[in-house]
């Protein structure tokens, strides 16, 4: 397997590390935004860890993603 350079190695584990906490932190504004958009509606609401779920996903995703093409480029 080819690393690139040590550090970029070491700060790729940073990274996914801080990607991890922005994802919690996105889904859980994701999830506020839409409790606050439903009405009383009780299946809407239990699709909220659902809602929750894709959000982590979404915001997690889009950080790999950013980080593969921040890899490929510099190597």
């Amino acid at each position: 397997m080819y690393f690139p350079n040590p550090w970029i190695t070491i700060l790729s584990f940073v990274y996914i590390f801080l990607a991890v906490i922005f994802g919690f932190k996105f889904s859980k504004k994701i999830v506020d935004i839409y409790l606050e958009n439903i009405n009383q509606n009780a299946f809407l609401k239990s699709l909220e860890p659902v809602i929750g779920s894709l959000g982590f996903i979404l915001g997690f995703g889009v950080n790999l993603l950013l980080l593969y093409f921040f890899i490929i480029y510099i190597s």
